[in-house]
């Protein structure tokens, strides 16, 4: 039985090859251009975390029943359920079901990528 040849990578790189091009920068061959690839993808990364957060901000509203997600830290908040109480620049603020932890007032500001909407029961 023959492998199944691999897949051509998804990747814009002209080679197609994301190996060729992490040889290049392990080797020292894009040394000189080393600043200004740092400056793309640090540029990219800010331009996909923007995008990753306008996408989460679109899809909630004030009072919006939600629950703290599985990557929010600190850990004893997730899993907690509130409600969108304010929208704050990139972030919202969850007015929070209960008392958890330090947070006495029941507001938690958090990523927008942080809750996930849930139905009332």
């Amino acid at each position: 039985m023959e492998t199944a040849a691999p897949m051509p990578s998804t990747s814009c790189w002209p080679l197609r090859d994301t190996t060729a091009l992490v040889d290049a920068l392990e080797s020292g061959q894009l040394d000189g251009d080393l600043t200004q690839l740092i400056d793309v993808i640090n540029e990219r990364t800010s331009t996909i975390a923007h995008n990753r957060t306008q996408a989460a901000l679109a899809k909630l509203k004030l009072n919006d029943r939600v629950r703290i997600g599985n990557r929010a830290k600190p850990q004893y908040v997730r899993g907690e359920t509130g409600a969108i109480h304010e929208f704050n620049d990139d972030y919202v603020v969850v007015l929070l079901d209960r008392v958890v932890g330090k947070f006495k007032s029941r507001h938690l500001r958090c990523a927008a990528e942080m809750v996930e909407p849930v139905q009332d029961t």
